[in-house]
């Protein structure tokens, strides 16, 4: 007889009309569980598990999976859909978590933990999570150079819940669009998801898009849901489940493949780079393939994959994935920002065992009660919802009190305002007042030696010489230490002109960033440039590749050389009509600005690659020593390399701090190491 086990009937049976609902399959449970603890593992920051972040993947086509049947089951049974009925049901399993969170981060961690940087951009994160759109969101915000180098925010993995969300909304009524444009006929209803699932995957190819934008977006990530339907689709079919259990290669062969298929997901778990290109190109819809393997493979009555996702610990988990991905990206944030002396291993165990507790309390006292109807009763659950929306709205709306110290840097309106700097210094300078004349006769009047004339100052370099630059002329120009000379600062571009960077997301290429020979030429061609600072550190850390197609970092033999090579070219053009080339060297990042970032950003920020940059940025002076001098900001800032007033992002500087750090070390130690090789002559 088929039928000889309860998972059997479960799995042949799984949308049968006379079923209330569809089976429960528990290994989907662990299969969510799997997933989940991937995108743990990434968000960590470990070495491995660089491609945890596929676990989200996973999340989508289930859903799409799920979500498919769901529908087709409703529709088989009572030949419609009940689309208030859906959503109702969606909306109770998915909102009081969400709006729980959500209020939490804006009651809690947003006073009581959230740095300068991440109250800047939290309600707009906020309401974009709130709302469903927080997706779109990060693709619109992501033009901001600042973006960069702000703090995580807390809700930033919102951003797939939100494809989600759409997808929940707009999926049915494909469906019913479908099911009524194919007559209920299975074969075109799969050939019309198909052909969307086409679209999807072709859409990067035709249309310019950054990777950004493809990683973000819903309509380029709407594959991995759709061919989740289309695998629901196919199981819907009474005769395909049963063959898939009757015929003895299926029963076999089938979850073998899904084995392989799970090994090689794993594999690309631990060593799958989040820049790999071809991700972009069809490489998530791929993965969405495999993942339908590995579903099905899960959902038969029996093999390895069923057995290992049906343990009572990957389901105790999967069943409280939701809550486990909503908590725990702001508990890590928590955990490195206030304890960020704890080490990696350390912090992860602390935020993954609060997370965990909360997560448990959440499905028993929150959302299991919620979702069955317990509490609020039945025709209260939208009016509770409406009344949370609203208190997490006014939440995220209240005056949050001003942290201390500074707030981000707005790096656009910095570089307009050191664009207009000129013509504001030259505005506001005045002649000299003339010298008295010595009075005839009497006694001889006592003369004191003259200040020695303000250095002829222009600045080049990176973001960080923008923020550092508009803080020295802030106050060098009133002191009399300097005056302004046009110079050229262009932000995410440094020095050495890499083919590509590798910082976040995507790759940075170097045709963003304007020759500097040509650029800085025309700024000293004309003289009269006494100082050229030059100062560019952040872009020359990051992993790259050289322009013969090396792939580097810092510390390698080929990089280290090419860098070199660059600033001796930059030293040579900047003092060729006269200048001093001050070359400022590089203070290690603080320690909390790569907090929550990706292990790319870890390894830029690394105090070994800037201690090697100095390095390099000394040997540079050493063979031009009439030429430049170095002007040794990492010994001078000393215990102030952690400061957040005069860093806000542990990366750039705050103006006002700066101009006050001119004051007591910069300006002084500026006139010394010019006046070292150069002396000024007085009276």
């Amino acid at each position: 007889m088929l039928v000889v086990d309860r998972a059997t009937k479960d799995f042949v049976g799984l949308i049968g009309p006379a079923r209330a609902q569809i089976s429960h399959l528990p290994g989907l449970d662990g299969l969510r569980a799997l997933a989940v603890i991937a995108v743990l593992a990434f968000h960590a920051g470990f070495d491995r598990m660089v491609g945890g972040y596929l676990g989200v993947s996973t999340f989508f086509t289930l859903s799409g999976f799920l979500i498919t049947t769901l529908l087709l089951h409703e529709h088989r049974r009572s030949g419609g859909v009940d689309l208030r009925s859906f959503w109702s049901r969606r909306y109770r399993r998915l909102w009081p978590a969400s709006l729980a969170l959500l209020a939490a981060v804006a009651l809690l961690f947003t006073p009581l933990v959230a740095t300068a940087a991440q109250r800047a951009s939290m309600r707009g994160d906020l309401l974009a999570s709130l709302f469903q759109v927080a997706n779109w969101h990060y693709i619109f915000s992501g033009d901001s150079y600042g973006e960069l180098f702000l703090s995580p925010s807390p809700v930033l993995h919102f951003w797939s819940l939100a494809i989600e969300e759409q997808f929940y909304l707009l999926f049915p009524l494909l469906i019913v669009g479908l099911w009524k444009w194919s007559r209920g006929r299975p074969g075109r209803l799969a050939a019309g998801l198909a052909v969307l699932t086409a679209c999807s995957v072709l859409e990067p190819f035709v249309f310019a898009m950054s990777d950004d934008r493809i990683y973000f977006g819903t309509d380029t990530r709407a594959a991995e849901l759709l061919l989740g339907g289309l695998l629901a689709v196919v199981l819907a079919s009474d005769r395909v489940r049963v063959q898939l259990v009757a015929r003895r290669g299926w029963r076999i062969g089938l979850p073998l493949a899904g084995l392989a298929a799970f090994g090689l997901q794993v594999w690309w778990w631990w060593s799958l780079p989040q820049d790999t290109w071809w991700l972009y190109r069809g490489g998530f819809a791929l993965y969405a393939l495999l993942s339908c393997v590995v579903i099905t493979a899960v959902a038969m009555p029996s093999g390895p994959l069923a057995a290992l996702c049906g343990t009572w610990a990957l389901r105790w988990v999967g069943v409280r994935s939701y809550g486990i991905y909503l908590i725990h990206w702001p508990i890590y944030l928590t955990v490195w920002q206030t304890w960020p002396e704890l080490g990696r291993v350390w912090a992860t165990l602390l935020a993954v065992s609060v997370t965990f507790v909360l997560a448990a309390i959440s499905f028993r006292v929150l959302e299991g009660p919620v979702r069955r109807g317990v509490w609020p009763r039945a025709g209260r659950g939208v009016g509770v919802g409406v009344l949370a929306s609203v208190a997490v709205l006014c939440a995220v709306l209240v005056p949050w009190p001003e942290p201390e110290g500074p707030t981000a840097i707005d790096f656009e309106e910095a570089l307009a305002d050191f664009q207009r700097f000129g013509d504001t210094s030259a505005a506001a300078e005045s002649p000299p007042e003339p010298t008295p004349d010595a009075p005839v006769g009497g006694d001889p009047v006592p003369t004191t030696v003259p200040p020695p004339p303000p250095l002829r100052t222009a600045i080049f370099g990176d973001s960080t010489a923008l923020t550092a630059g508009m803080g020295f002329f802030t106050e060098a120009e009133p002191s009399g230490l300097a005056r302004y000379v046009p110079g050229q600062v262009e932000l995410g571009c440094g020095v050495s002109r890499f083919e590509a960077s590798r910082s976040d997301l995507s790759l940075e290429p170097a045709a963003r960033c304007p020759d500097w020979r040509t650029v800085w030429a025309e700024r000293v061609a004309p003289g009269g440039i006494d100082v050229a600072l030059l100062m560019s550190s952040v872009w020359e850390l990051p992993d790259s590749v050289l322009p013969d197609g090396t792939e580097g970092a810092i510390g390698d033999p080929a990089v280290d050389d090419f860098i070199r090579s660059e600033f001796v070219d930059a030293v040579d053009l900047l003092s060729s009509t006269g200048a001093l080339v001050v070359v400022v060297n590089t203070p290690a990042f603080s320690q909390w600005a790569d907090d929550g970032r990706n292990e790319y950003v870890v390894r830029q920020y690394d105090p070994a690659r800037t201690a090697r940059l100095n390095q390099i940025l000394a040997e540079v002076v050493a063979a031009r020593p009439d030429r430049a001098v170095i002007l040794d900001l990492a010994g001078g800032m000393a215990d102030r390399i952690e400061d957040p007033v005069l860093r806000p992002d542990g990366v750039h500087f705050d103006q006002q701090a700066f101009a006050a750090f001119t004051v007591s070390w910069f300006g002084p130690e500026l006139r010394r190491v010019h006046d070292s090789v150069r002396p000024t002559a007085a009276g």
